[in-house]
């Protein structure tokens, strides 16, 4: 019994260390070199464009992705509506004006709002495409960032989340058959099994991919899941292989926080630097900011 208990205390101590060493940054930043080409890519979870508030509130948000001065600024959980009375996407075209090029990847909720992933960039986008999954909500993207003679494929992604509410998180009988069948355990079991099927489908689209990878978005899984580590292996973590002791907090609710939002890119590729804006509070998410040299 002792000896089960020091090894339980064993792989829990391991299994800390772990969290907390995929939580913070190690890696001391490279010295610097020359590149002759430098990208700065941000990643942004809007919680629906911040969904409920006003219009105004809206653009405060915007007016802070443009300040950002990224090259690529990939968004998920936009929401537009055709109603003026809320964000349209000619009102969100205006706000990002700054860009050139975009790739609008929505779900058509309704003949009224529209959801999904978005990319603006300096650089022309070329080949836009849906990586195919089941899904009713959530969304990847891909395309092609053409820069001068180097072309970069770009994958969007924000994959199933458990889409829990309060009711939830009543349980009717505490005993095993209770929690089995509640809804809880139902919608932890089928977002598992669609993300996990998500992750596959994301690794197939890089795997095929002619060009080096940019892969990032809110993957809605911890850096000690199935789903992160099939995506990131043979990859860069950028977070993690850059900006020593930055603590990766990427959403917070209730007090807890954890790191779900990943810019990822190929080896080929250098992650010079790699940032988590926690003063950015628009939404439950914060936006990560990656700049990537070759």
């Amino acid at each position: 019994m002792k000896t089960i208990k020091r090894t339980l205390i064993f792989l829990g101590t391991l299994l800390l260390l772990w969290m907390l060493y995929s939580l913070v940054s190690h890696r001391m930043p490279s010295e610097e070199k020359e590149y002759d080409h430098v990208l700065k890519v941000l990643t942004y979870n809007t919680h629906g464009t911040m969904v409920n508030k006003s219009i105004a509130e809206k653009k405060v948000m915007l007016q802070y992705i443009n300040e950002q001065d990224a090259d690529i600024v990939c968004l998920q959980e936009v929401l537009v509506y055709k109603n003026p009375k809320y964000l349209t996407l000619p009102a969100l075209r205006e706000a990002m004006k700054k860009y050139p090029y975009t790739y609008y990847d929505f779900k058509q909720y309704n003949t009224k709002r529209q959801f999904g992933n978005v990319v603006f960039s300096r650089y022309p986008l070329i080949n836009k495409q849906t990586i195919r999954y089941e899904s009713q909500t959530n969304i990847s993207s891909q395309c092609d960032v053409v820069v001068q003679y180097d072309t970069i494929r770009l994958i969007v992604n924000h994959l199933e989340s458990y889409g829990l509410v309060e009711q939830d998180l009543h349980v009717d009988s505490i005993s095993i058959e209770g929690i089995k069948n509640s809804s809880l355990s139902r919608k932890l079991r089928s977002a598992d099994r669609l993300r996990h099927d998500q992750a596959r489908a994301v690794k197939r689209a890089i795997r095929q991919s002619p060009h080096p990878v940019i892969t990032v978005g809110d993957f809605n899984a911890i850096p000690l899941s199935y789903v992160y580590w099939k995506i990131k292996f043979g990859l860069h973590d950028c977070f993690l292989d850059s900006s020593l002791g930055q603590l990766g907090t990427t959403y917070k609710r209730s007090g807890i926080g954890v790191r779900i939002d990943y810019i990822l890119c190929s080896r080929k590729l250098d992650p010079i630097d790699c940032e988590v804006d926690k003063h950015a509070t628009y939404s439950d998410h914060y936006p990560v900011t990656a700049t990537i040299g070759w």
